[in-house]
């Protein structure tokens, strides 16, 4: 079996993420699959030795891409074709898709979630099985285009080195935030409960946030390699999550694998991944900030709460692993054409 795999973003934050791992893990197991990348020559670099490269070229977003990925996809010869975001390029053979999350049809602007609903709709409907990666997204996709559960299939992801309980950890005392500067990311609201915590920092890793850099208090860092990625989660009073919506939680989950302590909202998503091994903080209005602070308060002052969730953690992110995701991805794949 030939699948390919629309590997263009492959260097992003999130679904580059999903991408690396799934693509290392599937060809890790070996065997008589084939996989197939379609990827802008200069990010080979990322992809697996084991995985054949397609390089395409095309912009994200556009009627372009749909077309120029489709005619990419045909000529390779490709029995399974896996788009690993919702937008599906125009072609004949079958696909799987995934949709890590529903976000941008509640938090864009109408033009950008009138397109995300025609595309996510039109990738739901016509393919063989969509994949996403936790139950309260599943749940989501459910309600709001009214397939069948078993057409949608959760395939958790997972994490990998470098992100361990041992390693080396940044000094200083602070807390965490890790992610882009969304609004759903609600890291206004974090900064302003910030403002009165003088024993400690705050440590904003990932987006430039330029909006925050003469902030008192607030420490931005820009882009860190996954080495010093891991040795932040390791030395924070905690990583702080106070998302309004997401579909999984990536630095929740590397974070927990790091021994580190998480603060996340209710947001349904966080509490899954999370479980027992988060402080969880009901953020759904006004003092969105104080009960934040509240929390921050509680985990810096209480070393007994922060070692508990620590090893919480640690025990709950050892089931996450690209390992697993790949399996259950492979078991789809093979069931889409009837192999």
């Amino acid at each position: 079996m030939r699948v390919g795999i629309d590997a263009r973003k492959i260097a992003d934050f999130g679904i580059g993420t999903y991408i690396r791992g799934l693509l290392h893990a599937l060809v890790a197991e070996g065997g008589e699959d084939t996989y197939v990348a379609l990827a802008p020559e200069r990010l080979a670099h990322l992809l697996p030795a084991e995985v054949e490269h397609v390089p395409v070229n095309a912009p994200h977003y556009s009627l372009h891409e749909l077309i120029v990925v489709g005619h990419a996809a045909e000529g390779a010869g490709i029995d399974l074709f896996h788009a690993p975001h919702y937008v599906v390029p125009f072609m004949r053979m079958p696909f799987v898709v995934t949709v890590h999350d529903l976000i941008h049809l509640h938090h864009a602007n109408p033009l950008a979630r009138l397109y995300a609903r025609q595309m996510i709709g039109r990738a739901v409907r016509n393919s063989r099985r969509v994949f996403t990666v936790s139950e309260a997204v599943k749940r989501d996709i459910v309600a709001t285009f009214g397939c069948r559960g078993d057409h949608v299939v959760v395939t958790p992801n997972g994490v990998g080195a470098p992100f361990s309980a041992s390693g080396h950890a940044a000094e200083g005392r602070y807390f965490l935030y890790v992610g882009n500067d969304k609004p759903h990311k609600n890291v206004d609201v974090l900064v302003e409960a910030c403002t009165s915590l003088a024993d400690a920092t705050l440590v904003l890793t990932g987006a430039p946030f330029e909006r925050f850099l003469a902030r008192d208090g607030v420490v931005v860092t820009g882009f860190v390699d996954d080495g010093e990625l891991a040795a932040l989660y390791r030395g924070a009073i905690a990583l702080v999550m106070p998302s309004r919506e997401e579909g999984f939680g990536l630095p929740a989950l590397e974070a927990m694998a790091c021994g580190g302590v998480v603060i996340t909202s209710n947001d349904p998503a966080l509490v899954e991944i999370t479980g027992d091994a988060a402080l969880h903080v009901n953020l759904n209005g006004a003092a969105d900030a104080g009960a934040l602070r509240d929390a921050m308060r509680r985990l810096a002052s209480d070393e007994a709460l922060r070692q508990t969730l620590a090893w919480r953690g640690v025990e709950r992110a050892r089931t996450f692993t690209w390992k697993r995701c790949a399996d259950l991805t492979r078991g789809v794949y093979r069931a889409s054409i009837g192999r």
